[in-house]
């Protein structure tokens, strides 16, 4: 009965940590796709301002913004315009684009159906790059995947999603639409609005993560959330293989994650179910081990098991703190900010407030170094941490990369002027002589700065950034103290 009861217990603890595994891992999955949607609704609304800005109809600058859009975003199958009009319209509309393209491209005619009456046609004007000719001067409204995004977009004004949609020589995507006309500077008249959209669309497999590595048992799929259920998936990744067995005597774990707000109604749902694979050869061992000591005595192997586990979770402790730490500074390091820099993009995303990475350069340091030692400089390095950390909010998070470089991360910031006051007593600082082994030594600093959203999306980009702004001040730095020489 023992044996039994601890034989419950291991099997509990395995379960235990693959459900916590699999909300760990459907969270970070449901992260990841709402940045993704985040993006795609930046990089649209960048298009149709651009759009709605261009009231001559520029094309090749409109060409050269969609390509740049489609280099920097694989997942773009095409960027298009799009203009809504009556089919008493499409002759003279047909003339419009043959002056645009030079020449007379196929306008089909009018459909005559109940929807298009009511709304009109959504012929494509624009569309870049242009996988079949036929596609321009389409009309959207014709594909029933897009006519309910259209209608939403027409009503509400806001971005909407289309459900899964299929164009000839494309693969399986969605439509992205957002009027442009409240974008203008003079808004048309209220009858003919809203005449213009913008529209982008995305590659249906895109949107997880690739690789996708998922796990023995685990089934993602992903929905349009305007589709009754149970409506086909958008994506569908993985798959289940369990026996009639394991379902009757193990749970089945299941994350549901609504994804991407209002404008883009998507649904994220996990599932699991838990087998014999749940319980590894550690937990088979365990079991033989602890139903043996039992027979020996149950106190002195329970005894034994919290000490092991003690000193355990200490050596995990001190070998989590080396890896996340800076040695010499006790800094967070490269993989730590790294994490804390990931989640507070998450957070910013979700809250729509801002933050601010500043990237700190030494100036003069090596000469520190050549003269005086590398204990000195390493003394030195030790006192810019500590006054740095003192001059920081404590939620702010300050790292080491390595060598002289510095990377300091503020978040939920309000304006531009609180980093730049920062910035400010930063320098002030950090200027300030150290005084090490009957030595005073002086030092510079150079601070670049990027925002999160303005500067970039992921975190190359934003280091990227404030690193190229670290070189500028570097240079008005050295470019002013060459003036005073």
């Amino acid at each position: 009965m023992l044996s039994a009861l601890v034989a419950l217990s291991i099997a509990s603890h395995a379960l235990l940590g693959a459900e916590q595994q699999f909300n760990r891992d459907a969270l970070l999955l449901s992260e990841q796709l709402n940045q993704k949607l985040q993006s795609h609704e930046t990089v649209l609304d960048s298009y149709a301002t651009f759009s709605a800005l261009d009231r001559r109809r520029d094309l090749p600058s409109e060409k050269r913004l969609a390509r740049q859009l489609l280099r920097r975003y694989p997942q773009i199958l095409w960027l298009g315009h799009i203009e809504r009009i009556t089919p008493g319209q499409l002759p003279m509309f047909g003339q419009r684009l043959k002056q645009l393209y030079g020449q007379a491209l196929p306008v089909p005619a009018a459909s005559g159906d109940g929807w298009e009456g009511r709304f009109g046609l959504f012929s494509l004007a624009f569309i870049e790059p242009m996988p079949q000719p036929g596609l321009l001067a389409a009309d959207l409204g014709r594909l029933q995947a897009a006519r309910q995004a259209l209608q939403n977009a027409l009503e509400s004004g806001r971005m909407e999603i289309s459900s899964q949609i299929k164009l000839p020589g494309l693969p399986a995507g969605y439509l992205l639409i957002r009027a442009m006309d409240d974008m203008l500077s003079k808004p048309l008249a209220a009858s003919l609005a809203p005449a213009h959209f913008a529209a982008m669309a995305i590659r249906a497999d895109s949107l997880l993560p690739s690789p996708l590595a998922l796990r023995e048992g685990v089934e993602v799929r992903l929905f349009h959330r305007n589709e009754p259920p149970p409506g086909p998936p958008t994506l569908l990744r993985g798959a289940e293989h369990a026996s009639a067995l394991e379902t009757l005597l193990f749970p089945r774990l299941e994350a549901r994650h609504p994804l991407g707000g209002a404008s883009q109604p998507l649904l994220l749902t996990i599932s699991q179910q838990l087998g014999w694979r749940q319980i590894g050869a550690f937990e088979w061992g365990m079991l033989l081990f602890l139903s043996l000591a039992l027979l020996a005595g149950l106190l002195l192997v329970s005894h034994h098991y919290l000490q092991l586990a003690h000193g355990r979770r200490q050596r995990e402790n001190q070998l989590f703190y080396l890896a996340n730490h800076d040695r010499l500074t006790g800094l967070a390091n490269r993989n730590l900010f790294y994490d804390r820099l990931q989640h507070a993009i998450s957070r910013v995303d979700r809250s729509g407030k801002r933050l601010a990475l500043l990237f700190l350069d030494l100036d003069r340091f090596k000469p520190v170094n050549d003269t005086y030692g590398h204990i000195t400089g390493d003394r030195i390095l030790q006192l810019i941490a500590a006054r740095i950390k003192e001059e920081l909010r404590g939620e702010d998070t300050v790292a080491r990369l390595g060598g002289d470089e510095f990377v300091v991360l503020m978040e939920d910031i309000e304006s531009n002027r609180e980093a730049d006051k920062i910035v400010n007593r930063l320098k002030q600082v950090i200027h300030q002589p150290y005084e090490v082994n009957d030595h005073l030594i002086s030092v510079g600093v150079s601070i670049g700065i990027a925002y999160y959203p303005e500067d970039g999306l992921l975190i190359d980009e934003l280091l990227t950034v404030a690193d190229r702004k670290m070189y500028g001040n570097k240079r008005e730095i050295a470019a002013a103290g060459a003036e005073t020489a």
